[in-house]
C-alpha cells in the first residue's frame, strides 16, 4: 500500500513536473511569436508609410507636370501672338514658373527612388511609372526650350523691328522737319511774292482824287498847256483799293473819258472804248513794263485832262 502510495506520488510528481515544462515551453514560444509579430507588424507599417509617401511623391509629380504642360500650353499660346513688352514679361513669368517647377520635379523623382531603394520596395512594381514620369518631364524640358528659343527668336526680331522703326520715325521727323521748312520758306516766298504784286488803285475825277489828297497840280491850272497833274509823293494807302496785278489785266470805268496820273510807259497799255459811250476799258498789254515804274495806278475820269 505504502509501496503502492509511493508510486503514485512519485507519477503525480512527475506529472506535475512535465506539465510545469509543457507549460513553460509554451511560454516562450508564445514570447517568441509575439516578438516576432510585433517585428513583423512593426516592418508592415513602415512599408505602408513608406508606400504611402511614395505614392504622394508620384501623385506630386504628376500634378507638378500637369501645371507644367498647362503653362507650356499658355506660353505657347501667348507666343503665337504679337509680342509685346508687357505679353513678353508674363510669359518670362510662366517660363521661370515652368523651371521651378521642373527643379521641384527632377528633385521628387529622385526623392522617390531613393526613398524606394531605402525601403527595401519592390523598384519594379514603381519603376515604370518612374521611368514614365522622368520621360514625361525631359519632354516637357524640351518643349519649354524650344519655347525659350521661339522666345529669344521674336525677341529679337521685335529689338530689330524698335529700332527699324525708331531709325524711320528719326528719317520721317527729319523729313518732316525739311518739309517744314521748305513749307516756311515757300509761304515766305508766296507772301513776298505776293507783297511784290500788290498795287494800288484810285479811280475818280481830279476834283476827288485831289480832295483826298491822292493827286496835286504841277505848274497851274489843269488843262493849260504846261500844266499837268501829279500823284502826291505822300498819297494816304487807305484812299486807295488794293489789288493784285497778276489778276489784273482789264478795268472798266464808267467814264467818259478817261487819264492816267501814275506814270506807265504809253506802249504797255492802251485805252479801248467799252460796250457803250459812258464806258472805257484800260487794258494792260505788258504787266512787266506798265507796273515796273510804280505800283500804283491812278485814274482821272471825265476830265479832259491828258499827260
Amino acid at each position: 500500500m505504502k509501496q503502492t502510495l509511493k508510486v503514485s506520488m512519485v507519477l503525480l510528481g512527475a506529472l506535475t513536473i512535465a506539465m510545469w515544462f509543457g507549460i513553460s515551453s509554451t511560454n516562450k514560444q508564445k514570447e517568441v511569436l509575439e516578438g516576432q509579430f510585433a517585428k513583423l507588424e512593426k516592418e508592415v507599417i513602415r512599408k505602408e508609410s513608406a508606400f504611402e509617401e511614395v505614392m504622394g511623391l508620384i501623385t506630386e509629380v504628376e500634378d507638378q507636370i500637369g501645371a507644367i504642360v498647362e503653362k507650356e500650353n499658355l506660353v505657347h499660346g501667348q507666343s503665337q501672338e504679337p509680342l509685346n513688352s508687357g505679353k513678353k514679361e508674363n510669359i518670362m513669368r510662366e517660363i521661370a514658373m515652368i523651371d521651378d517647377l521642373i527643379i521641384r520635379s527632377n528633385e521628387n523623382i529622385k526623392t522617390l527612388s531613393d526613398k524606394i531603394k531605402s525601403t527595401d520596395l519592390k523598384l519594379g512594381v514603381f519603376e515604370k511609372r518612374i521611368n514614365a514620369l522622368q520621360a514625361d518631364l525631359t519632354a516637357r524640358q524640351t518643349v519649354i526650350g524650344d519655347l525659350k528659343t521661339e522666345l529669344v527668336a521674336k525677341d529679337e526680331a521685335l529689338a530689330l523691328l524698335a529700332d527699324q522703326k525708331d531709325s524711320l520715325n528719326k528719317t520721317l521727323n527729319a523729313k518732316v522737319e525739311i518739309i517744314g521748312e521748305k513749307e516756311l520758306e515757300v509761304t515766305q516766298l508766296t507772301a513776298l511774292n505776293d507783297e511784290l504784286n500788290k498795287s494800288y488803285l484810285a479811280v475818280g475825277t481830279f476834283e476827288d482824287l485831289q480832295a483826298k489828297g491822292v493827286v496835286d497840280k504841277e505848274g497851274g491850272f489843269l488843262g493849260f498847256i504846261g500844266r499837268s497833274v501829279a500823284l502826291q509823293d505822300d498819297a494816304d494807302k487807305t484812299e486807295f483799293m488794293e489789288l493784285d496785278r497778276r489778276k489784273v489785266s482789264q478795268l472798266k470805268i464808267q467814264a467818259t473819258t478817261l487819264s492816267l496820273v501814275s506814270n506807265h510807259p504809253s506802249g504797255s497799255y492802251q485805252i479801248l472804248p467799252g460796250d457803250d459811250e459812258s464806258t472805257k476799258v484800260l487794258e494792260i498789254t505788258d504787266p512787266e513794263s506798265f507796273w515796273q515804274i510804280s505800283k500804283y495806278l491812278v485814274i482821272s475820269k471825265n476830265s479832259r485832262a491828258a499827260r
